[in-house]
């Protein structure tokens, strides 16, 4: 009986996350109810309401879900000395839940969302600045972090808006070249 229970409760949760996420698509979360996901969904106010407070909420469940899939798909890569390899971990994880990423990191999606991701190669990437760079203060790396964090927000943006079409992989290195090298590595 209780496997049952928990498979329609699975059930339902997967079709209101589909349903939000079908919303999304078209427009931003606070133009979204919870009367417009149910009618979606095919679940009634009530259900909605068991399992979250409102679309914020459903939202924030999303996103921690994917975040901590993500999380888990890298840990073996924050060892590597590579920033690089860390950030490949990441760019194929977003392959991998693209139409999710595209709706998460789009014009509607949470623009905070992908900055979370992006700082979690904040501590090895100030480390390997660190190294490269003894001189440089911890608020000057802080900033220098900041600047490339963002950069990497647009570039992830614009690669999912554009198709892919470099592999994680080549985004990666990319991204390593600039952050070590900055315009100089483009000569």
């Amino acid at each position: 009986m209780s496997e049952k229970k928990d498979r329609r409760v699975r059930y339902t949760k997967m079709v209101l996350k589909q349903s939000l996420l079908t919303l999304l698509r078209d427009r931003p979360i606070e133009k979204i109810t919870v009367k417009e996901i149910c009618e979606l969904a095919d679940i009634n106010r009530g259900t909605f309401y068991t399992h979250y407070t409102d679309p914020y909420d459903l939202l924030a469940h999303i996103e921690n879900e994917l975040y901590s899939e993500i999380l888990a798909a890298i840990e073996s890569s924050l060892k590597a000395e590579a920033i690089s390899g860390l950030l490949e971990e990441i760019f194929e994880y977003i392959v991998k839940n693209a139409e999710l990423c595209k709706i998460l990191f789009g014009d509607y999606g949470d623009k905070e969302f992908i900055r979370r991701v992006m700082f979690i190669a904040r501590d090895q990437s100030v480390a390997q600045w660190k190294k490269l760079m003894p001189s440089v203060t911890d608020e000057q790396l802080d900033l220098l972090y900041m600047f490339y964090a963002n950069g990497c927000v647009a570039m992830i943006q614009y690669w999912l808006q554009n198709g892919m079409k470099e592999s994680p992989r080549e985004l990666a290195r990319f991204i390593e070249k600039l952050s070590t090298h900055g315009l100089g590595a483009f000569r």
